[in-house]
């Protein structure tokens, strides 16, 4: 598991090779499979293949230029109504779950966070606005983050675990 943990990194340049559908449905039984507080599992996921609408989705963030060069791009949702409290921290783990999958079937990816916040009208929320009028996303639908999904090209770098003086032990 650690092997798969470590080869995850950031990818933001990928081939043009297609994903595998199978792996796909590897990937997303991952993410289905991820820990939610009270098995409530609020979590939506739209998988967008489509150039057209990889290439609208790539300018609804300035980071997400790649995605549409990204063969597929997973939207990462919930339904905030159905886990008020704990919506972020369910679907963070299945974005997590789908990443660690994904790097472990030599698929890189990379996390696009398009929440924005709590307060209607608040800074970011017109990135989900714009995600959801593309999609056709309902409403009450949250929308996380995107995450780009291929073959990555070239060489990509994982990195080394962060340093041992962020974990503490009984106290701080």
């Amino acid at each position: 598991m650690l092997d798969a943990i470590r080869k995850r990194c950031s990818v933001r340049q990928y081939s043009d090779e297609p994903v595998a559908e199978d792996d796909l449905e590897e990937i997303l039984a991952a993410a289905l499979s991820a820990p939610t507080a009270n098995n409530i599992r609020p979590w939506h996921i739209v998988v967008v293949t489509d150039a057209e609408k990889r290439a609208k989705l790539s300018k609804v963030h300035q980071w997400a230029g790649f995605c549409a060069q990204s063969p597929v791009v997973l939207v990462f949702c919930a339904d905030g109504r159905r886990q008020p409290h704990w919506w972020i921290e369910d679907t963070c783990a299945a974005l997590e779950n789908a990443l660690i999958q994904a790097a472990e079937l030599g698929y890189g990816t990379c996390w696009i966070g398009i929440r924005g916040s709590e307060a209607e009208e608040g800074p970011g929320f017109e990135r989900e606005e714009m995600v959801r009028d593309l999609l056709g996303i309902p409403e009450h639908i949250r929308v996380l983050a995107l995450v780009s999904l291929g073959r990555p090209q070239g060489d990509s770098t994982p990195k080394q675990p962060g340093p041992m003086d962020a974990i503490h032990r009984e106290s701080w």
